[in-house]
């Protein structure tokens, strides 16, 4: 039977534990992107196995009928796997230098991107989403203020987040009165 041979078992075996190991440096790529220092053993573990299983048994299947296509097809996921981010990264960079700078209107928008950028890495950290808030609530945005602290008081139901959350939508509110040149009582001329 050919499929049982040694080479064929060798193959699918050193080829699950290739992409098993690929798959373990991605996690640990995503977990130092997460600040962790390293990925949970148990969760390393499952992803490994069941990568190393699914890898194996799908080659059990294809690399009988058709070695070297199955040996092309795994050498160029292997090598999407880890080249691939690196080809994404360069080409950022590369748009990064053709594109032209941006004026910056708001004189905050470092902090707002630095708060933003934390809040990428860190999305359950709800301090990040109180300080936008603020910083738009001080530029005059009270759209996106509004917007950063409901996403905050979703992350942190305190009485804080609760009352800036009203405190907000009287300010949006009493702006859009004025706006329409409607002005509270003893301000401006008239009767």
């Amino acid at each position: 039977m050919q499929e049982t041979t040694f080479g064929a078992i060798l193959f699918c075996s050193l080829s699950g534990l290739a992409f098993s190991g690929a798959a373990l440096w991605v996690l640990g790529r995503k977990a130092k992107a997460s600040r962790r220092r390293k990925a949970h053993f148990p969760h390393a573990f499952l992803a490994g196995s069941v990568t190393f299983t699914l890898v194996y048994l799908l080659n059990r299947l294809a690399f009988p009928v058709r070695p070297k296509l199955s040996a092309a097809l795994n050498l160029a996921a292997l090598a999407a796997i880890f080249f691939l981010p690196l080809l994404i990264r360069r080409a950022r960079k590369k748009l990064r230098r053709l594109r032209p700078k941006a004026v910056k209107t708001n004189p905050r928008q470092s902090e707002i991107e630095a708060l933003s950028r934390m809040f990428r890495q860190d999305p359950l950290n709800a301090f990040c989403l109180e300080k936008l808030s603020e910083i738009y609530e001080e530029t005059g945005e009270y759209g996106k203020a509004l917007a950063a602290a409901y996403e905050a008081a979703k992350l942190d139901p305190s009485m804080k987040n609760k009352s800036r959350i009203e405190d907000l939508k009287k300010e949006a509110h009493e702006k859009k009165r004025h706006k329409d040149g409607w002005k509270p009582r003893g301000q401006g001329p008239g009767p």
